[in-house]
């Protein structure tokens, strides 16, 4: 039952996400106001990062910024790390 709320928490994260950096890429386009990369890193921190990777690749969104893309993966291996302890952990 946990697996599958985190597997529904992750994928409403990660559309919201990347919804968010689809945003982005279009404002900065247009030459509007960006989105914060507070606020994108927030999202991606409360599960949002796999959505966050997709997108950053799909649409090359944020690529070209290393200190950007370095936090991302950061975020992303944290939760990798999480997950693996709470199977650890559930499985003793």
């Amino acid at each position: 039952m946990l697996i599958k709320i985190l597997l529904l928490h992750y994928a409403i994260m990660s559309i919201v996400c990347a919804i968010m950096h689809a945003a982005d890429k279009r404002r900065a386009i247009k030459h509007r106001r960006r989105i914060p990369e507070r606020s994108l890193h927030s999202m991606e921190l409360v599960g949002g990062w796999p959505g966050a990777i997709m997108m950053t690749r799909l649409i090359r969104h944020k690529t070209s910024k290393p200190s950007y893309m370095w936090t991302l993966y950061g975020i992303a291996a944290l939760h990798i790390v999480g997950i693996m302890l709470l199977m650890w952990w559930g499985t003793r």
